[in-house]
């Protein structure tokens, strides 16, 4: 009996064995087939919005099947929605829609922005208004040392023909305060002086084209050539002087600069329009007009 006993708890062992691997075999097969389906749903969806070149790795289903990892080829993992019908990236929550992603983040942030700028008296701003009647408004957080900054402003005046007044808020890249020696950044100082001059038009117009030039004189210079660093020290004087000259003035840039990040300025120009909408970097005149729906 003993024995019988024995062979059948080992055979019964052996069958619950079996069985196991059955199972296990099962759910790995189940497993993989849920993966490849999420893997094909995410590059689809992806693919619909940015273009067929993007490859999508793997795809798995994480924290209790709340959240879609998906692992590009070649790149980073992003993270979406069971269904694939929204992401986060860079810490923007974005909706898959057709053909097109709409970002909920900036959606909802647009309110908040057109509020706080409205806000905003001229008075606090460098004004460039728009010649003519005026088709819409655009607030622009700028810096002096940025070379798109610069760059847009060399279209003010074609921006101003269209119609379209300027509002320009400051924006120091290199922030306030150095964090190591706790004293004014050269940003900050640049963009001060231009806030303390009764004619902060011309001001502006002056500090962003002396940058701009000692930028490419600087990229030009090579030993030995007098001429250029002549006009080099003359620009680098120059700035020097302004800075200190708007060195006791007290302007609202700290305000300002915390106002852009507030409102999700991370680099400049930054371009917001009244409704709110943040159109981040440089914009050529006539593409700006369009989308604004002045051309």
């Amino acid at each position: 009996m003993k024995k019988l006993l024995l062979a059948l708890l080992v055979v019964g062992l052996a069958a619950c064995n079996d069985s196991d691997a059955g199972n296990s075999d099962a759910a790995a097969t189940q497993n993989q087939a849920a993966s490849s389906d999420n893997r094909t749903l995410a590059e689809s969806r992806l693919q619909q919005v940015y273009g067929s070149h993007v490859s999508v790795e793997a795809a798995t289903l994480i924290a209790n099947g709340q959240i879609l990892e998906v692992i590009l080829e070649g790149g980073p993992a992003i993270y979406m929605t069971p269904d694939a019908s929204h992401l986060i990236y860079r810490d923007e929550l974005i909706a898959i829609d057709g053909p097109q992603a709409v970002n909920i983040t900036q959606q909802r942030m647009n309110p908040r922005r057109a509020e706080s700028l409205a806000a905003v008296a001229d008075s606090d701003t460098v004004l460039f208004p728009a010649k003519g009647e005026q088709k819409a408004l655009i607030n622009v957080f700028t810096d002096i040392d940025c070379g798109y900054c610069q760059k847009l402003h060399q279209e003010i005046p074609r921006i101003n023909e269209l119609g379209i007044t300027v509002r320009y808020l400051a924006y120091p890249r290199s922030g306030i305060q150095d964090p190591q020696t706790g004293r004014p950044t050269q940003s900050f100082q640049k963009i001060n002086y231009v806030w303390c001059q009764d004619d902060r038009k011309t001001a502006m117009s002056e500090m962003k084209n002396t940058q701009r030039e000692l930028n490419s004189l600087s990229r030009q210079l090579r030993a030995g050539d007098a001429a250029v660093q002549t006009r080099v020290n003359e620009l680098q004087n120059t700035l020097v002087s302004n800075m200190k000259a708007g060195a006791a003035c007290q302007e609202p840039i700290a305000a300002q600069y915390q106002l852009g990040q507030k409102l999700g300025v991370n680099g400049t120009p930054a371009i917001i329009v009244d409704d709110g909408r943040l159109f981040p970097g440089y914009m050529p005149a006539e593409e700006l007009a369009r989308e604004l729906g002045v051309l």
